[in-house]
């Protein structure tokens, strides 16, 4: 018999002592990752029983809120513009004025010193629907408290009710400007440059007044106020957004069960646009329940053309 090759009896030999000791490693490591998952799996229970339990506190917490300030009156919410007497609403479209707008209209039309006019900008004439949502208008404003002769529909064929749409900001002034001196309007609330839901419509009033602004056009008693846009799951939050409104905001309003139902009625009038996915807006919405308004300034006027242009 041949002798085995010295080589391969030290290849033998030395893979025989690195068998236990990977073995060992195997087990080791085994032993390692077992451990970590382990840890991992109560981490991530603890997590989630922690993120429940405060989800939980904070519904609750929305909700002691929503029952104090609208419905019991113990808690202090609605900040007031100042020296409200003669209001301006500036919307783009027919159901504009309940879908975002609507608590704080209601609000000033139940103050007995404060008289609020609307303008809507385009009747939905691209739909072929104009008259009829024309009139969805003026019904949904007596539901609010807004009188007929205080409500202007504008039928211009450079206003396209249009989602891509940038309208010219000249035409929106003009209106704007002869209807705050005719009126003598003290604030006018309108859209801020995101427009709620990105509308170019929407945002095209926000720049049409900021220019105004700029080039001190507007009395100096006329202030103005825009409607705060929140990201989607504030949007959509209902009354869990109360707190970070409360906090984050200076010019708030809320309504309570009855006055949503009224809001609920108004939007009703729209029976044109009563598809499902608006219909899940209004019952979803923190618009229906809670507004929330910033003052407009220059400097942050400045900023937004700045970003306009670019």
């Amino acid at each position: 018999m041949t002798e085995g090759s010295p080589y391969s009896n030290a290849t033998f030999d030395y893979m025989s002592n690195l068998t236990p000791q990977l073995s060992q490693f195997l087990a080791s490591f085994c032993d390692s990752v077992d451990f970590f998952l382990v840890n991992l799996e109560i981490y991530v229970v603890d997590t989630v029983e922690h993120l429940i339990l405060g989800l939980i506190c904070y519904i609750l917490l929305c909700v002691t809120l929503y029952m104090c300030i609208a419905q019991l009156g113990l808690l202090g919410f609605t900040e007031d513009m100042r020296h409200a007497k003669r209001i301006l609403f500036i919307t783009a479209h027919p159901d504009d004025e309940v879908m975002f707008f609507g608590p704080t209209i209601f609000h000033y039309t139940q103050k007995p010193n404060c008289i609020v006019f609307l303008m809507c900008m385009s009747s939905g004439k691209n739909y072929g629907m104009d008259k009829v949502r024309t009139n969805e208008l003026y019904e949904s404003c007596k539901i609010l408290g807004i009188k007929e002769e205080n409500v202007f529909v504008h039928n211009n064929s450079n206003l396209p009710d249009a989602m891509d749409v940038r309208w010219p900001l000249e035409v929106i002034a003009k209106h704007v400007l002869y209807t705050v001196e005719a009126f003598n309007i003290t604030n006018i609330v309108t859209f801020d440059r995101y427009g709620v839901s990105g509308h170019q419509n929407h945002s095209s009033i926000y720049y049409a007044v900021a220019h105004l602004i700029l080039d001190e056009e507007l009395p100096k008693t006329c202030r103005v106020f825009v409607l705060e846009s929140v990201n989607i799951i504030r949007k959509y939050g209902l009354i869990l957004d109360i707190p970070i409104s409360y906090i984050m905001s200076r010019f708030r309003y809320m309504k309570g069960f009855s006055q949503r139902r009224t809001l609920y009625l108004a939007m009703q009038e729209h029976k044109s646009q009563l598809v499902w996915f608006r219909m899940l807006y209004v019952f979803f919405s923190r618009y229906m329940i809670i507004n929330t308004l910033q003052q407009v300034n220059s400097v942050d006027i400045e900023l937004d053309l700045i970003e306009m242009d670019d």
